[in-house]
């Protein structure tokens, strides 16, 4: 049974008669690319990580008057980070609440 020759393979195979100055030389323009796009990664990593700390989230809390809504939403874990530290959200909140 053959072996499938893959074309890409083939192209990206240094050439057979490559001189050691050549193949320095290809190797510098390689390791450079793989700089350049360890660039470009990071630089949508921090894209990405910056979009989501400028998420915002709307909450509509319905229910009668009087029903303790806004005991819940005071007490939400929502208006809290993972370690139950206050956010500045739950600052603002309780200040436009008082």
């Amino acid at each position: 049974m053959p072996v499938p020759v893959d074309p890409l393979d083939e192209l990206l195979r240094p050439p057979t008669d490559e001189t050691s100055e050549q193949r320095a030389v290809r190797l510098a323009r390689e390791e450079q690319a793989r700089n350049v796009s360890a660039a470009i990664d990071a630089s949508i990593k921090a894209e990405r990580i910056a979009r989501r700390k400028k998420r915002i989230v709307r909450l509509l809390l319905l229910g009668q008057s009087e029903s303790g809504g806004l005991t819940y939403l005071i007490s939400s874990p929502v208006l809290t980070d993972i370690t139950g530290k206050s956010t500045t959200l739950r600052r603002k909140f309780m200040a436009f609440c008082r």
